[in-house]
């Protein structure tokens, strides 16, 4: 009986010697860079399409972290004016960004004591910085950060954070904010 158990089992076995154990290590690492490669060659080909063709949304919004380029429309132009189409809600987090004027800070503390807030925002105002501080913005958020700066333009705020970090020996962090939540510091 054993004999036929024997049988009734199907059985598949490799044997790989140090040659063979090389060489598949060798084809899977070839695939593995191509896939690589082909991963490389598809993110650029989708963030960047070719001329002619609309931006995609991942080119959207890479291209709101870089600074914008102006475009200047000729003053007459021979295609007729199109009415004006209806006001359309953001759908992107980088049209919203744009609908709501916003801008630029660094954030240099946050702190849970309203008098060291301001004793802190006196103080970068002594070293000459234009600092404001914002309250939290919910009750579970105890602390009220101190900013330095405001800025239209994401690299003028990393040079001023450049800046810092080499003058005044601290860390800083860019934030964008709202116009909205900017209220008229005390003086």
């Amino acid at each position: 009986m054993s004999a036929a158990n024997k049988k009734d089992r199907f059985v598949i076995r490799f044997e790989l010697g140090l040659l063979g154990m090389l060489s598949l290590t060798l084809v899977t690492g070839c695939i593995f860079l191509w896939m690589f490669i082909i991963g490389i060659w598809a993110g650029q080909t989708i963030l960047q399409p070719a001329p002619g063709e609309g931006k995609s949304s991942l080119a959207e919004i890479a291209g709101a972290l870089q600074p914008e380029t102006t475009v200047v429309e000729p003053l007459v132009s021979s295609e007729p004016k199109k009415d004006p189409e209806p006001e359309q809600v953001p759908s992107s987090e980088s049209e919203w960004a744009a609908a709501e004027p916003s801008f630029f800070a660094l954030q240099v503390a946050a702190v849970p004591d309203q008098d060291r807030a301001q004793q802190e925002v006196a103080q970068w105002r002594e070293r000459g910085y234009e600092a404001f501080l914002l309250p939290p913005e919910d009750k579970d958020d105890p602390f009220i950060r101190i900013y330095v700066g405001k800025f239209d333009k994401l690299a003028e705020a990393n040079q001023l954070i450049a800046k810092l970090e080499k003058e005044e020996k601290i860390k800083a962090y860019i934030a964008l904010l709202p116009a909205s939540r900017l209220q008229a510091p005390p003086d």
